[in-house]
Order: structure tokens, then sequence, then C-alpha cells
């Protein structure tokens, strides 16, 4: 089996070296410009996880994150049914390639997957509520590799296997990530400006810089959750609608995570960002 990490750390060089090439490639002054990002990204970058409601409501009442292995290891545990019947259920299509890809690697069913952030709320297609996470908690960041986009496609084959020969020629280890970032974003840097920085980072489910690790998620390790301010405000309507019983249950389900998750805010357990 390979150790992601591992192949991470090989290839610093030679992110190192790219990253260079970039820099000799582009004017004196343009050249400045990718190293202010790269610096950027260095020392404002963070680490972040989008998740559903539920994740949070897990979190503040003393639970952890769970990855998709440790979710379908617990509802087996619960229901009897096997670990692999109930992640085919709930990867779905992507199951061949989700497992292709983790199973490859030593711990793969203990990888975490985010991204780097240099602000936002990440990519709200994969949970509304972006978790900021606080490196020093997480453990090592030697457990920490980083790829420049989806994993699911930049190193599978069309038939589903893993490409090792990409794995090593894209995986940065933490402490290249600045160089990987900026070197990969060179066009939309230079037809930015600084204030944008943080989309230039993350913009589309197609243009992020996915991180993965591994390391346990609780409460202890967010720094902060930022939210979008119209479902911040979706939800405080539900809220308030509640009062006069005009919710499904479904709907009514939500409002007590979202008030849960509230609790948390008011009684400063956890730190809250709603975001314009």
């Amino acid at each position: 089996m390979l150790n992601l990490f591992a192949i991470a750390k090989q290839n610093a060089v030679a992110i190192s070296q790219a990253y260079q090439r970039e820099l000799d490639s582009i004017s004196g002054s343009e050249a400045s410009i990718v190293s202010s990002f790269a610096t950027w990204v260095e020392a404002t970058a963070q680490l972040s996880i989008n998740a559903r409601l539920h994740v949070l409501v897990r979190l503040v009442t003393g639970g952890a994150h769970l990855n998709t292995y440790e979710l379908t290891d617990e509802l087996a545990r619960l229901s009897g049914r096997t670990r692999d019947d109930l992640l085919r259920e709930r990867l779905n299509t992507f199951y061949e390639k989700r497992t292709n890809f983790d199973l490859a690697f030593v711990n793969g069913d203990k990888f975490r997957y985010g991204m780097l952030n240099g602000g936002g709320v990440g990519l709200s297609q994969y949970g509304t509520y972006c978790l900021v996470l606080d490196w020093s908690v997480l453990g090592s960041v030697e457990d920490i590799a980083y790829l420049p986009g989806d994993s699911l496609k930049l190193c599978l084959r069309a038939d589903g296997s893993l490409d090792q020969g990409l794995v090593e020629h894209s995986t940065t280890p933490h402490s290249h990530r600045h160089f990987m970032a900026a070197k990969e974003r060179v066009h939309d840097i230079l037809s930015t400006t600084s204030q944008h920085w943080p989309e230039v980072l993350v913009s589309s489910k197609d243009k992020y810089f996915e991180a993965i690790f591994i390391g346990t998620v609780t409460l202890s390790s967010v720094k902060c959750v930022r939210i979008v301010k119209s479902e911040y405000d979706r939800l405080w309507d539900m809220a308030f609608k509640s009062l006069d019983k005009h919710l499904s249950d479904a709907e009514r389900a939500e409002v007590d995570d979202f008030l849960q998750f509230r609790r948390g805010v008011v009684d400063g357990i956890i730190k809250e960002e709603v975001m314009r």
C-alpha cells in the first residue's frame, strides 16, 4: 500500500522547483505579486471542512467529526448491516472511485477531506457550514497532504483505477502548500487584486486545493464556523415560523438542530462568523 504523506514529502523539492520556474518565466513585478500571494497563503490560509448542520450538533454535544468510513461503521454497529453495504448506499455512484483512491493508501479509511481556505465559506455544495480548523490541535502537520483539485478527478484513470504517477506528481506536503497554490494560480493571481485572493484559493468545485489529513476533529479543533448570511437568515425565519407551527416535521428537526448550534454560540463554546 502507498503512504500518501510520505509521497507528499518526497515531492517537496519538485514543487519548489516548479514554483521557481513559474517565477522565472514572468516579469520581475509579476513575480513579486505571485511571491506575495505565496507568502499570504503560508501566513493566512487555513484548513476548513464543509459540513451539514447535524455534524455541528454532534460537535457541540461532545462528539467528533466522522468520515464516511467511521459513519458507516457506526451505522453498521447500530443496524447489524455490513460496512460495505452501507458504504455502497452512501457513496452511490462514487463508491468505486472513492474506495479505489482511499483504500490504496495506508490508513486511507482514516482520511478526512478539507481544503485550503483564505477566509470564505469554502464550497457550500459539500455542506452549508464551513468549519475552520485550528492547526495546533489537529496533530502532526506531517499527516496533511494537498492536491490542486479533487483527488477523484486528478488521480484516477478513466476506468476508475488509481494513477500512481499522477499521485506522485501532484501531491504536496503541508510545508510547500503555498508554493503549490501560487504555481497553480499564476494567471488568476495576476488578473485580480489581493482583495480577491480568497476566491483565487476557492472559487468552485473545480477550482480549489484539496487537503487530505488524518486527525481527530472535535469542538476543540474548530476555530470558528462560517455560514452565509442568506442561509443564516433562512434558518432564523424558520425558527420564528415554528412558533406558529407552520413547519413540516423535517423543517422542525432542522430548526431544532440550528437552535442547538446557536446555544453553543451563545454559551461561548463555539465561535460563529456570518458571511455576506
